[in-house]
């Protein structure tokens, strides 16, 4: 009998260690796996194993409340009892009770905590909420909003401002006032708010942010960032990596003081205002012709340098192969790319001397490069450019002397992870032999191996994003358009329309056709377009000319009659920017010149009509 009892009692230990890791029979008929993305301020909540849903109810490892919320949770194996405390509240729930506490107060459940494969799920709302948390479903996902947020220690300064009240911390993570923070940012800004969403119009462009959502809206461009935003009574408090993500802000504490340096290009030429309105209806421009005998050498694509795009995290971007019978020819090298190879790289431009007995010498360089770490890179890096060529203020380049057979760096960029960098050099190469061999390369690379021994071997085409590639002469479109009569009704031309003036054409390259990707939208060029007025009356009359994105978002630069102006970003069709000017005599020309600064640069539509 002794026996028989320890072998019973053996079997039942057994069974009930087994009924303690399994629902019961009812509540496995209802539990079911969901994929569906749960959010904590704005943040994936992770867990090992999917959420489950019961009776209507999403259940989690109880683990994961820990990670998402910053909470103490315990569990106790013996008593199968989880414990929740955070910001001075203590839930306690037991595995299939319906009722839990809550400061030692008992509350009742809507389904109760239980173990599934081996781990013990609870109800993610009631656990949430009892934490002060805002649960919403969306359909598509389940939001928690933190906003218990507590006062910081940290004093937050912006580039050296110390901005007006403290930051604010949820446990985890620190927060700081957006509208403060914005106003010490630019003093030009506004915002408008609704009770979900904020839309902040700054100097440098505008952006949409949504309380609880990590996606924000940048001129039109999505970003996401790690945490969402938290709306508190009238304020909006962003997370420290939210800034950086954001406004590409450089941060480093010390002591209790948090300081963000946050880069604002200061620009030398007027923004030319925005209104609602669209153009006339363009004509195609039938007369453009190409100016000057540059080379121009264009480095846009692969744009995006990934692992993909550059598996050895080193390659040869673009190449002009030059054999001419020439001593002396100017180059331009115009460059575009975004490095997310996950680590800091280096860009370059290289010249390769391949005569075994002529030196070279690089002469005459002038140029400018820009970078930024976030989505506005129309402020940050193409309005720049596009200003520094048209107000002819590119930054002088040493001479460079290139033995034969040897190569030499003309310009380096240093690029970190998620970083966007253009740029733009003008140069000479002379030679004294009559055949010109040499070869001018843009290059990448994550290591720190001497540029000249990556190999010439061109990137892959990335044939999904069709940005430009290769080498075309010249570096100026010139048309001229027919006159305007002051009073006549108004008239648009399309400019860069990549159909009549599209001289940039793979037929067009000088490299080769299989590693080259036509320019419709003329990166690196600029385009002159003059336009006689007549003025009958011959008294001081107004025109305006406006100027409206045809094909996407449009930015860049114009310089008017020699006045250098920037034209912001541009939705298109439905935004068009403009400028007066005062004609005084019977007839005048408008000398235009135009270059494109990044987004979708065609086509670009110009009005010309009389102020009334």
């Amino acid at each position: 009998m002794d026996i028989l009892l320890k072998k019973l009692i053996g079997y039942v230990a057994v069974a009930l260690i087994s009924l303690s890791c399994m629902t019961t029979d009812a509540q496995a008929s209802s539990v079911r796996s969901v994929h569906i993305p749960i959010t904590s301020n704005g943040k994936i909540m992770q867990t090992d194993v999917p959420p489950i849903m019961v009776q209507n109810r999403i259940l989690v490892p109880f683990r994961a409340i820990a990670q998402s919320t910053g909470a103490t949770v315990h569990w106790d194996a013996a008593t199968r009892f989880v414990t929740v405390q955070k910001n001075k509240k203590t839930i306690i729930l037991q595995v299939q009770s319906a009722t839990a506490t809550i400061n030692g107060q008992p509350v009742a459940l809507d389904v109760s905590p239980f173990i599934h494969q081996g781990r013990t799920f609870v109800p993610i709302r009631f656990v949430s909420e009892a934490l002060d948390a805002n649960v919403q479903w969306t359909g598509k996902e389940v939001r928690i909003s933190w906003n218990g947020l507590k006062r910081s220690s940290f004093s937050v300064y912006v580039n050296e401002t110390k901005i007006g009240s403290g930051a604010m911390t949820d446990g985890v993570y620190t927060y700081i006032p957006l509208k403060q923070l914005l106003t010490a940012i630019d003093v030009n800004v506004d915002w408008i708010e609704t009770d979900e969403t904020m839309t902040v119009r700054l100097s440098r462009g505008q952006m949409t942010i949504t309380a609880g959502k990590r996606e924000v809206i940048v001129d039109d461009h999505e970003m996401i960032t790690t945490l969402a935003p938290i709306r508190l009574n009238d304020e909006w408090y962003v997370s420290a990596s939210w800034i950086m993500n954001i406004f590409g802000a450089q941060m480093s504490t010390s002591g209790a003081n948090m300081f963000f340096t946050i880069p604002r290009t200061t620009f030398r030429s007027p923004m030319l205002p925005i209104e609602e309105t669209t153009i006339t209806a363009p004509q195609h421009v039938h007369t453009p012709a190409v100016a000057g005998e540059r080379r121009l050498l264009i480095s846009d694509n692969p744009e995006l340098l990934t692992t993909e795009s550059v598996p050895n995290r080193q390659a040869t971007l673009a190449i002009d192969d030059v054999r001419e019978r020439q001593q002396t020819i100017d180059h331009r090298v115009f460059g575009w790319h975004t490095n997310l190879l996950g680590q800091r790289a280096s860009v370059a431009i290289v010249i390769d001397n391949r005569s075994p007995s002529n030196d070279l010498v690089v002469a005459n360089g002038k140029g400018t490069f820009r970078t930024s770490p976030n989505s506005w890179g129309h402020y940050d890096v193409g309005l720049p450019i596009a200003e520094a060529v048209l107000r002819q203020s590119l930054t002088a380049v040493p001479t460079i002397k290139v033995k034969a057979g040897t190569s030499a760096v003309i310009q380096a960029f240093d690029v970190s992870n998620n970083q966007q960098l253009g740029f733009l050099y003008d140069f000479t190469v002379q030679q004294e032999g009559e055949m010109a061999n040499y070869r001018i390369r843009t290059i990448v690379t994550s290591s720190l191996a001497n540029f000249s021994t990556v190999s010439p071997t061109l990137a892959p085409l990335d044939s999904y994003a069709t940005h430009p590639r290769g080498v075309w002469k010249g570096t100026t479109l010139s048309a001229s358009l027919p006159a305007y009569t002051i009073g006549n009704e108004p008239v648009a031309y399309s400019i860069s329309n990549g159909k009549t003036d599209h001289l940039l054409s793979v037929s067009h390259a000088l490299s080769d056709p299989a590693q080259t990707v036509h320019n419709p939208g003329h990166y690196g060029f600029t385009y002159r377009v003059s336009i006689p007025i007549q003025n009958e009356s011959g008294e001081m009359k107004t025109i305006r000319l406006r100027f409206s994105g045809r094909g996407g978002a449009y930015c860049g630069a114009v310089k008017i009659n020699g006045v250098v102006h920037l034209i912001p970003p541009l939705r298109p069709i439905t935004q068009s920017a403009y400028i007066d000017y005062t004609v005084f005599s019977p007839q005048d020309v408008l000398v235009l010149e135009f270059m494109h600064a990044g987004g979708a640069a065609l086509p670009l539509g110009i009005e010309i009509s009389t102020v009334r």
